[in-house]
């Protein structure tokens, strides 16, 4: 915590203080490293308490800022030889300084140089003898400093070191006494890492403590460079586990012996002698462990990677072929050698002494050697296979080396390129094919067929090789020689065809073969270990899903040889993949540390290998695409189809692309000179973590190549050998595919590999080669920092720069530190008195920090604790007593806090007790009035009305008595009819209005927000103009959204779920797929919740739903009316499918306004209503009323919980030309009356009201909504004051005409000014649209120009016109330009957005669905669909996906989507009509 005001100022430490020193000489860019190993101070220091910071005479450590140095300075530089050296900084300019140095082993060397700034590393001098167990318990953390200390401890034989929770080794290529003894493996057992000596041990008891603990598969990544000693560490890490494990001692000693056993047969089959290891790994191998929940061992198994099967055919200069094909000939008995495998112990073999391997000498020391590792080997087999199993092991091994003695000549003046001949087809006899080659079954047909055409044929010198390895390999000698000479080609529908093979051609066949027979043969080998190894016993029992395991990767590290090829390119593609899971790992880990401890750390940059991984995959696909067209013979073979795909490679991943990690060959000038230069066709550079690399392509089709030829296939599943028959593969006896390719097994094994890595908690050890000689005691600087960049640990000391390296127990710091402070300091608690330590002796708050538990520490500041321990003095009373205020302060703030938060907390719980009673409050109101409503029911059931009631009853009605209107608003008389004649007057008092609404269906679409993406917080809060949100984020929105389709029939209301998925993924392959689903009966007046169809219980009554209308506003409110004339406002929240028991809608508001019947109900937009309303969230509502046969308008205001009546205006109905139905009862005549639309306009200013009177005249009523002074709201009748007509009364004149449907548009861009545009569809089929003008004073008008009837309209004539449905688009993104323009949330546009001004739909009775456009000249039909007659009661167009109109089909029951973009219909049959 940082010193607040008034905070004391810090104690200044001498000049010649060591801490003081040591403080100066670090500065504060130096790389830290963060740890994920939780270590106390014991631990770290390694002896640190004891150690002092020496100085060397007349040498100074940098002062001041971030890499900042002064004159006189001493730094490391950069060395070629050496990696880095000391120096002297002489002189410093702007961006580098000029160093002197002195080179005591070459005084010539030295001298002064010019360095760059970033080059300059820290020195600081610890004295001749100090090393660091952890290096990120040095003053500097660098690549330099490390470097350093690894060499100082290596030449005191203290090969392992950490970095953190990484262990660092080098080889010392020498034995170590006591170094791996029994003795030792107790030492380390059960003790935490750090406590004791850097070890192998140390890191596999780790791990086996953790897999107890945590029940986690553990695995150790040992990586590292050939000769760095991977496979011995692997050996005492494995020695270890089986040790300390509890298994008992006779299954323990066997699974032991296994394990054991299978080191020297892997060694011998898989490893090699190279220029820089004599037993070089040259495959990967993940070795597992499995033990049961006590620690027992149970049984073992081993994964192999990417063995370097070319090796067999080929080796570099200086190094050899695997060690099994000279343990062989050295030891094996020399009879049985001669005599059956036909080999001599010293003979000249081309598969090994190709190299130029010496040939082994009888009695040599090296023959020897070979002939006790070949006695170890066949030990080692007896564990695994019979003594039978032995000879054909050996047998194929001989065959191998047989066949690379089989050599070609070229016959009849045949080229040698990379083109293959002319085919020779072949006749077929029966069942016999006559082959166009001598010794076999087929051999007669050579002269007829003309098998003269080959261009090569075996050597007259290698007959006896080939002959013998058909022998050994047990297969024909002629079919092997025909393989190898032609290539069999069936051709489909024809004969058989054999394509002579060109000389470069049969020999990459004999190599090919050679090649895959050794790898399957080992990969043999690894199976039966894996089988003995395994214990099948209790696999079958089921019980290995009970077992963990800790697995051991012996991984080849990092390689940038002088010729790199194939191999080196998926090796570095593993240390790449490896690399930034170890970084992600590291990463997770210490971030972790920091979660546990509370503390705000930023997160650290992560660097990415991404971009090299796909480079580098696309590499492999290409290469496999070009291998299989190779192998099928569609390209030339040999150097023209490496170039090939080489070039394929500069084409589609390097021309034209300025970052990518592959590059194109930089030229060396001297080896152009020379003539050695590779051309650009010829390879390509990659950009890896640990450098650049050349790769040269040469050969890499063929080393790609994972398949043997079919005939090669049904000669080794024809051979007699049980061992070779066993290595065919039946399945690849036909054509090659891309899965045959080593690059695609290798990745899919490699992120095989990963996955198993992910789900185990990863410990790792570095190996390091000290040299190139391999001599033990020599360390040579430059190679080793070489290793120490390639594998990783300078990325990891970088990303360690943001965290805190060193941390320690807050209880074991004070319990050293206490004699630093005096004792009144004991009663803070232990983070309070550290952080006084801290603040008292001036260490920077920037290198420290306080954790629940821990003190942390930047590199080098545990060396300061230390000396502060060490030289001990006291600290002046002035400050201590500014440092008790300063926690006296800071104590008081807390209280001060917590007060606060107390204070709060009552108020917040006082607040919710209130609400939690108005719930109960209001639930036990609705509770009453449905109770009491149930109980009126009840009672009228139980007791029918008597006689005389029903006499009452049927008395004459009296005269409508006037309305009662509420005080607040001013009366409001009915409106009398026009003065056209005193008949017509009377009529009206003396004739009852009854309302026939023409269709009681209505549908509506409301957003679904249960189904809600989670990022549409994202919309809602990070919304600016000047960031539009793109296209495929509005994309993913409206696909992961969905909306729901509410269906009202006059009773019930009735849901579906629209996904839109199928429409906006384009998947919508079948009509019937649409994405409706999830059909449900909406209880809206009682439960709010939404049951799915037939699963509603017999004994729920539900009441049913008269009308229903939906705020334009917010399409999520709706107004409903119950046939108890219970008005309730609600809001949708839609419907869950994975939770049904969610409620579906939540009341808002509701009332009982006491009239007869409400028809209709329309919402009132807040721009027109008074602001003492919309203050107090109020909502408008207008109902159509029926009262004594009386036709009125209500505006009604609904509160939460309340409501307050406005005004009341009568409708007039006109009469004339009418007979009104008498009544027999006596009462007044009855005029039946079609209501089909009650709404609002566009601009909500005016509210229409239309229909017609039956055998009658049209009904077109128009009301403004107007706010006088005194803010009350009252609606006008819009009439001309002169002739009491109505605007567009005169386009309505036509007897027996009635409006069926309105559709009210946003007026169109193209014509300006003030208006409303109204589209009419009546019961003749005839569309009309209305212009109507707002002018001043209140007054409207109909603009004769612009208004009448559609000139070109196609429905039916006679036919009523039911619906006009207006829509949103005419695409699925039709809305997105909408959204970025407006820069609304989407949820909020989508529950606001307004119809489209440039299209609408028209539906007649007869099933006729037309599309209609706006255009300069007017409307036209662009498109018509057609339906069943009179299937279709009510449709409505989706907002989520604008082109898709959804319809409830009255004959099926169902709800369908008719996707107008493509005029087709998708339906999809959901069952559920209401």
């Amino acid at each position: 915590a940082a010193l607040g005001e008034g905070s004391p100022p810090r104690a200044r430490l001498p000049e010649s203080h060591p801490t003081r020193r040591a403080m100066d000489g670090r500065h504060s860019d130096v790389l830290g490293v963060p740890s994920s190993r939780v270590s106390d101070v014991h631990g770290i220091s390694d002896g640190l308490s004891t150690a002092r910071p020496s100085f060397a005479s007349g040498a100074r450590t940098p002062r001041g800022g971030a890499m900042h140095f002064e004159e006189g300075d001493v730094v490391w530089t950069p060395s070629t030889k050496h990696g880095f050296r000391t120096s002297t900084i002489v002189s410093i300019q702007n961006d580098s300084y000029i160093v002197e140095t002195r080179d005591d082993e070459n005084p010539a060397a030295g001298g002064q140089s010019t360095v760059r700034r970033d080059e300059v590393r820290p020195f600081f001098d610890y004295g001749p003898e100090k090393t660091w167990a952890d290096n990120t318990a040095m003053v500097h953390l660098d690549d330099a400093n490390i470097l350093d200390n690894i060499r100082r401890r290596y030449h005191r034989d203290e090969i392992y070191t950490y970095t953190a929770n990484v262990l660092l080794a080098v080889n010392p290529y020498k034995s170590l006494p006591g170094m791996y003894s029994q003795e030792k493996v107790g030492e380390y057992r059960n003790k935490s890492l750090g406590s004791m000596p850097p070890h192998p041990y140390s890191i596999a008891d780790t791990a086996y403590r953790h897999l107890l603990r945590q029940r986690q598969n553990q695995a150790l990544v040992i990586s590292g460079e050939s000769g760095a000693g991977k496979t011995e560490t692997a050996k005492v890490t494995m020695h270890y586990l089986t040790q300390v494990s509890r298994t008992d001692a006779a299954v323990g000693g066997q699974i032991q012996e296994r394990i054991i056993n299978s080191n020297p047969i892997l060694e011998s089959f898989g490893n090699a002698s190279t220029v820089r290891n004599q037993n070089s790994s040259r495959f990967g191998k993940y070795n597992e462990m499995f033990f049961n929940p006590v620690g027992s061992l149970m049984y073992a198994g081993i994964r192999t990677y990417l063995l370097e099967s070319s090796r067999v055919v080929q080796q570099q200069q200086g190094e050899r072929n695997f060690h099994v094909f000279y343990e062989m000939l050295a030891g094996l008995n020399e009879e049985y050698l001669e005599e059956t495998l036909q080999l001599d112990a010293s003979g000249y073999y081309r598969l090994l002494h190709g190299g130029g391997a010496p040939r082994l000498v009888p009695g040599s020391p090296e023959a020897l050697r070979e002939k006790r590792k070949f006695e170890e080997l066949t030990k080692a087999m007896g564990t695994f296979v019979s003594p039978e199993e032995h000879k054909e092991f050996w047998e194929l091994v001989a065959a191998l080396i047989h066949l690379g003695e089989v050599q070609f000549m070229e016959i009849g003046g045949g080229a040698s390129g990379g083109g293959g001949g002319d085919c020779t087809p072949v006749r077929q006899h029966g069942s016999i094919s006559m082959s166009p080659l001598e010794g076999s079954p087929t051999s007669q047909a050579t002269t007829e067929a003309g098998g003269g055409d080959a261009k090569v044929q075996v050597h007259p010198d290698s007959t006896d090789s080939l002959t013998q390895a058909a022998f050994l390999l047990g297969i024909l000698q002629g079919g092997l020689e025909q393989a190898l000479i032609y290539k069999e080609m069936n051709v489909k529908g024809r004969s058989t065809i054999f394509c002579p093979r060109t000389h470069q051609q049969a020999v990459q066949t004999q190599q090919s073969i050679i090649k895959i027979l050794y790898k399957r043969l080992f990969d043999k080998i690894v199976e039966r270990i894996n089988e003995t190894s395994a214990g099948k016993a209790d696999m079958c029992a089921g019980q290995e899903s009970r077992y963990s395991s800790i697995g051991t990767l012996d991984i080849y590290g990092f390689e940038r040889l002088g010729t790199n090829s194939f191999e080196q390119l998926c090796i570095n593609l593993a240390n790449e993949r490896l690399q930034q899971f170890f970084i992600e790992e590291v990463l997770e880990a210490e971030q972790r540390v920091y979660e546990e401890e509370g503390l705000r750390i930023q997160r650290f940059p992560l660097p990415n290998n991404q971009p090299v991984v796909v480079g580098i995959q696309s590499v492999m696909g290409i290469l496999d695409e070009h291998s299989l067209r190779s192998s099928r013979g569609l390209v030339r073979e040999g150097a023209e189809a490496d170039m090939k795909f080489c070039e394929h490679v500069h084409r589609n991943l390097i021309e034209g692309r300025r970052e990518s990690p592959i590059m194109s060959l930089r030229m060396n000038a001297k080896a152009a000179r020379e003539g050695t230069a590779m051309k650009a066709n010829e390879g390509f550079q990659v950009r890896h973590y640990a450098g650049d690399v050349t790769y040269q392509t040469k050969g890499w089709i063929d080393k790609n190549n994972d398949a043997l030829v079919p005939e090669v296939e049904s000669l080794l599943d024809d051979s007699n050998r049980a061992l070779v028959r066993g290595m065919a593969d039946r399945n690849r006896m036909q054509a090659a595919s891309t899965k045959d390719s080593v690059s695609h097994k290798y990745l899919g094994n490699l992120n095989e590999l990963l996955a198993t890595l992910k789900q185990c908690s990863v410990h790792y050890i570095r190996c390091f080669n000290p040299n190139d000689n391999k001599e033990a005691g020599t360390f040579f600087n430059q190679c080793v920092l070489e290793q120490v960049i390639q594998c990783g640990t300078v990325e990891l000391v970088k990303i360690m720069h943001h965290g805190f390296p060193n941390r320690c127990f807050l209880k074991d710091l004070r319990e050293r530190f206490a004699s630093l402070l005096p004792p009144d300091f004991e009663r803070y608690k232990d983070g309070e008195f550290m952080e006084a330590v801290m603040l008292a002796f001036e260490i920077d708050q920037c290198e420290w920090t306080l954790g629940n538990r821990r003190l942390f520490l930047k590199a080098g500041q545990l060396l300061v604790l230390e000396s502060l321990l060490e030289q001990g003095g006291g600290v002046p009373q002035d400050l201590l007593r500014r440092i008790r205020l300063h926690f006296a302060k800071r104590k008081l703030r807390s209280i001060v806090a917590k007060a606060k938060v107390l204070r709060m907390w009552l108020r917040s719980n006082r607040k919710n007790r209130v609400r939690t009673l108005v719930t109960h409050l209001s639930k036990a109101i609705f509770i009453y009035v449905r109770s009491m409503r149930w109980l009126a029911k009840t009672r009228a059931r139980i007791s029918p009305p008597q006689p005389e009631a029903a006499a009452v009853a049927a008395a004459p009605e009296p005269e409508v008595a006037p309305v009662a209107v509420p005080a607040v608003v001013a009366p409001v008389a009915p409106p009398s009819p026009p003065p056209r004649c005193q008949e017509e007057l009377e009529l009206f008092n003396l004739t009852a209005v009854r309302v026939i609404k023409q269709s009681t269906q209505q549908m509506f679409v409301a957003c679904n927000t249960w189904e809600q993406p989670a990022y549409s917080n994202f919309f809602a809060s990070d919304m600016d103009m000047r960031k539009p949100i793109g296209d495929t984020t509005l994309k993913m929105w409206q696909r992961d959204s969905t909306e729901n389709i509410l269906y009202h029939d006059g009773k019930d209301v009735v849901c579906a779920r629209l996904d839109p998925k199928a429409f906006v993924l384009g998947e919508l392959t079948d009509p019937r797929t649409a994405g409706l689903d999830d059909v449900r009966l909406v209880d809206v007046h009682m439960s709010g919740q939404a049951f799915p169809l037939n699963s509603l219980p017999r004994e729920y009554e539900m009441p049913a739903i008269t009308c229903m209308c939906q705020d334009r506003a917010n399409r999520r409110d709706f107004a409903t009316c119950d046939d108890n004339k219970m008005v309730s406002v609600w809001r949708w929240l839609g419907t869950d499918a994975a939770e049904p028991q969610k409620f579906a809608t939540k009341v808002v508001s509701g009332c009982l306004p006491g009239f007869d019947e409400i028809h209709a109900m329309c919402f009132l937009s807040e721009d027109v209503l008074p602001r003492r309303i919309t203050d107090k969230s109020g909502k408008g509502l207008a109902m159509l009323l029926s009262q004594n046969g009386q036709l009125t308008i209500m505006v009604c205001t609904m509160y939460q919980g309340s409501h307050h009546i406005e005004c009341i205006v009568a409708v007039d109905v006109p009469l004339d030309d009418v007979v009104p139905v008498a009544q027999s009862d006596g009462s007044r005549p009855v005029q039946d009356v079609e209501i089909c639309f009650f709404t609002t306009t566009h601009s909500e200013r005016l509210l229409t009201l239309g229909g017609g009177v039956v055998g009658g005249h049209a009904i077109f009523r128009l009301f403004e909504v107007q706010v006088d002074a005194q803010e009350n709201l009252r609606l006008v009748l819009v009439e001309d004051p002169e002739t009491k007509e109505q605007p567009i009364e005169c386009f309505l004149g036509t007897p027996g005409l009635c409006i069926t449907s309105l559709l009210n548009l946003p007026k169109p861009n193209l014509i300006p000014g003030e208006y409303d545009w109204l589209i009419f569809g009546d019961n003749k089929g005839t569309l009309y649209g209305f212009k109507l003008n707002h002018l001043d004073g209140g007054r409207y008008e109909a603009e004769d120009r612009a208004s009448g009837r559609f000139r070109r309209s196609t429905h039916t004539e006679g036919v009523a016109i039911k619906h006009l449905v207006g829509c949103y688009g005419e695409e699925h993104n039709s809305h997105h330009k909408e959204v970025q323009r407006s820069c609304l949330p989407y949820s909020v546009f989508m529950n606001k957005v307004a119809l489209s001004n440039k299209t609408f739909y028209s539906l007649g009775e007869d099933g006729i669905l037309l599309t209609w456009n706006l255009h300069s000249d007017g409307w036209r039909c662009s498109s018509n669909s057609h339906f069943q007659r009179e299937d279709v009661v009510s449709t409505h167009c989706s907002r989520l996906v604008p082109n898709i109109l959804v319809r409830y089909d009255k004959a099926s029951g169902s709800f369908q989507c008719h996707d107008t973009a493509k005029n087709r219909q998708a339906r999809n049959s959901v069952a559920g009509g209401a």
